[in-house]
């Protein structure tokens, strides 16, 4: 302290300075008895002047200022002529609860007597100590969890340093603390270890509190190799925190990444043998089309022709179903609109009645089926279709055939129709091997099939529930 510096104090009345002081103050004699007391330290510890003044410390209170840690301390600038400077001491009273005190203490002269004193100030920190604990809590809490976690994790700064990484990074990476702690993630490993655009993603987050989730990056990384890793990315938020600390969590999908692809590569290849397969059976069943119809042509009774165009129809109606599949490059599933409307148009091709006089009014709603549904599902329309174009247009140059299939909430609805005279109930037109078929069929799709003819046509309604549809599509999975 300079000579102005000290003019000035002088010139300052003592309790003014003490009074304005944040701690508490008070003076001790030599043999710590309490000369004087500041007014903060009456208010911090609920007590008076009258039952303080004169009092040895170590009475005050009844005893409770007996506190061996503190009267040590004073004891010693007494004797050795120390100082104390922010000693902290932790007491519980009686009338006030427990306090976190933090001392400083110096032992003057008085110029006046040569008399010897102890200032002692005393500032309550119990709040700020309290925090302080909770804080540190928090962080060992947090750092347990952080070792915790089966994924690498980051803590960033504002600016990319690290400020802790977990147990799971320097494992997974092969890094030591004190190669990682403090380092900016762009200079992280000689530069090896960053990405570009993980480093412009992470810049990104900072200002604008945006959330990076699942972005996958692939990477050359020292010591461990080129991995595929996903990242996580946020911005830690407290309220009235300013900080820029960034979480970044990693995980190491390299493996999984192979799997997939190797499953995808024989996913491929099955696909492509069953393309193959379909492709042949198509050309089987064109071929033997072919020779049924040849051996028909050769019949001469009308009987025995019909019987030929139907079982040529019917194995038809399968190889329509390969060649629908070959031609969209399926394997499992066909278009309904495009695999129905081939079979009715295929039928009409196969009667002897001239081009276009059926007028065909089909509507199909745009669905896949599997191949467990389509077969029993197209052979069912060819021979409901075969029926209708065999006993609907005797006598007649003309006449209309619908199909119409829709899907609702319950069911799989279809639909086939024609305007001929209806059935002769007593002709027993639908009584052989054709009625037999779809009885079956229909049973093996688990639907219901229902029947309605009069003099203004025939009508067929078959309805599949979706409970029996997921029933046939998942069947053997």
């Amino acid at each position: 302290m300079n000579d102005s510096s000290s003019m000035a104090l002088g010139t300052m009345n003592p309790s003014e300075i003490v009074e304005t002081l944040r701690e508490g103050l008070i003076v001790l004699t030599e043999d710590l008895t309490v000369e004087y007391a500041s007014d903060r330290f009456l208010k911090m510890f609920q007590v008076d002047s009258e039952e303080t003044l004169g009092r040895a410390l170590s009475d005050l209170g009844d005893g409770q200022w007996n506190i061996p840690s503190l009267l040590d301390q004073l004891n010693e600038i007494v004797l050795r002529d120390v100082t104390l400077e922010d000693i902290e001491v932790e007491h519980h009273f009686d009338h006030i609860g427990r306090k976190v005190m933090r001392l400083n203490a110096r032992k003057i002269v008085w110029v006046a007597n040569s008399a010897k004193r102890i200032l002692l100030a005393i500032d309550d920190i119990t709040q700020a100590a309290d925090h302080a604990r909770e804080l540190s809590l928090q962080r060992l809490l947090a750092e347990g969890i952080v070792d915790t976690l089966r994924e690498p994790l980051l803590v960033l700064d504002g600016d990319l340093h690290i400020i802790a990484a977990s147990r799971a990074f320097y494992l997974k990476f092969k890094v030591d603390a004190d190669q990682a702690i403090g380092r900016n993630l762009a200079d992280f490993g000689d530069g090896q270890w960053p990405n570009a655009e993980l480093i412009r993603l992470l810049e990104e987050v900072v200002p604008d509190n945006s959330i990076i989730e699942g972005y996958e990056i692939t990477h050359d990384f020292p010591q461990i190799g080129i991995r595929t890793v996903l990242l996580n990315a946020r911005k830690i938020f407290r309220e009235g925190n300013n900080a820029k600390t960034l979480l970044l969590a990693m995980e190491d999908v390299t493996e999984r990444r192979r799997l997939e692809a190797e499953r995808d590569q024989a996913f491929d290849q099955s696909n492509r043998l069953l393309e193959e397969l379909n492709h042949r059976m198509m050309n089987s069943m064109s071929m033997i089309s072919s020779v049924i119809s040849m051996e028909g042509k050769s019949f001469s009774g009308d009987e025995g022709k019909e019987a030929f165009v139907r079982m040529r129809n019917r194995i038809g109606a399968i190889g329509t179903l390969y060649h629908t599949l070959s031609r969209t490059a399926a394997v499992d599933s066909v278009n309904a609109d495009s695999y129905l409307s081939a079979i009715v148009h295929d039928a009409v091709s196969a009667t002897e009645l001239s081009p276009g006089a059926i007028d065909l009014d089909l509507s199909i709603d745009d669905i896949l089926l599997s191949t467990r549904i389509a077969v029993p599902l197209g052979l069912i329309t060819n021979e409901l279709v075969t029926n209708s174009l065999k006993y609907a247009y005797k006598g007649r140059d003309n006449g209309r055939l619908g199909l119409r299939l829709i899907t609702d909430k319950d069911d799989v609805e279809l639909t086939i129709w024609d305007d001929g005279p209806g059935i002769d109930e007593s002709a027993r037109v639908d009584s052989g091997l054709g009625q037999k078929l779809v009885g079956s069929f229909v049973q093996q799709l688990g639907g219901a099939l229902s029947r309605t003819s009069g003099k203004d046509g025939t009508r067929y309604i078959l309805a599949i529930p979706h409970s029996e549809i997921f029933r046939l599509q998942t069947k053997d999975k």
